[in-house]
């Protein structure tokens, strides 16, 4: 069962929010089995804020009311212990250092899945469907999922392209065919490069998606849709695995209803290619 995961939105958010929100947010995280039996005006006093400002929280976290948010979180409590990714530590054994990273995978895939909004995947989708090309961008770590998005695509016959110098790009972006798709991905949502590619598509009438990470970024403001993973923080022990699962946990649901939708043809398209493949090898 999915989780909504209020504490974890909140957290995505807290440092991106005006101050009257930021005091709602750590009230709730720092008291959350107490903020299920208060009203908005409660929690607005206990959090020497406001009952607006409550409001204004729930909205920015993807929350239909208090009300909502109390039920979510009262499901949610039962299971919640504390929180944050376990960090690799000296000295330490390789048996927990691999059920710390294991621990830390689940967490960032498990946070983005209650986080992807159902409606923006299958909008993505029908994009790509109906896109004949699909142009991918991502810079540092964010182009190992650029990578993969190339190559797991081509196994089902649709053309992505994931050039390998962002000046290639622009000029493809120039002539791009009716109904192209550029996809940029970027964990923080502030790539310099990838903002100015999402401009650079709208301008040409480019439809845009952007892969970044929860909450209120200029990546997630100017693409035409976007899907969130989880906010994950990197420490100088911890690196970049948890944010990279949880990029590939998202490409894998959008790649997967793409299939499940074009099943008969894609699991045609992929045998043929294993097929070639193993001819090649043969050679």
């Amino acid at each position: 069962m999915i989780r909504n995961n209020i504490l974890g939105r909140i957290k995505s958010v807290l440092d991106d929010l005006p101050n009257s929100e930021r005091k709602i947010g750590e009230y709730i995280l720092k008291n959350p089995e107490e903020t299920i039996k208060m009203t908005t005006a409660q929690l607005g006093i206990a959090a020497d804020s406001n009952s607006t400002a409550v409001i204004r929280l729930c909205n920015r976290i993807g929350v239909n009311g208090f009300t909502k948010l109390k039920v979510n979180l009262s499901a949610e409590i039962v299971s919640v212990d504390e929180s944050g990714y376990a960090e690799i530590e000296a000295e330490e054994k390789s048996s927990t250092i691999k059920s710390k990273l294991l621990a830390n995978a689940f967490k960032s895939m498990d946070e983005t899945i209650s986080l992807m909004n159902e409606f923006d995947i299958e909008r993505v989708v029908e994009l790509i469907e109906a896109a004949p090309i699909i142009y991918v961008y991502g810079v540092g770590n964010s182009r190992v999922i650029a990578e993969n998005m190339v190559q797991k695509w081509s196994k089902v016959g649709k053309v992505f392209i994931c050039p390998t110098d962002n000046h290639q790009l622009v000029s493809m972006l120039g002539a791009a065919p009716k109904n192209a798709l550029f996809f940029g991905i970027s964990n923080s949502g502030e790539t310099r490069e990838i903002i100015e590619l999402i401009k650079l598509a709208k301008k040409n009438s480019i439809k845009t998606v952007g892969l970044t990470q929860f909450g209120q970024n200029s990546i997630a403001n100017k693409a035409d849709y976007t899907i969130q993973t989880v906010k994950t923080i990197e420490t100088d022990n911890q690196f970049i695995s948890s944010a990279l699962h949880a990029q590939m946990i998202a490409i894998d649901v959008i790649f997967y209803t793409f299939l499940s939708k074009n099943y008969i043809a894609g699991t045609e398209r992929i045998k043929q290619s294993r097929e070639e493949m193993d001819q090649y090898k043969k050679r």
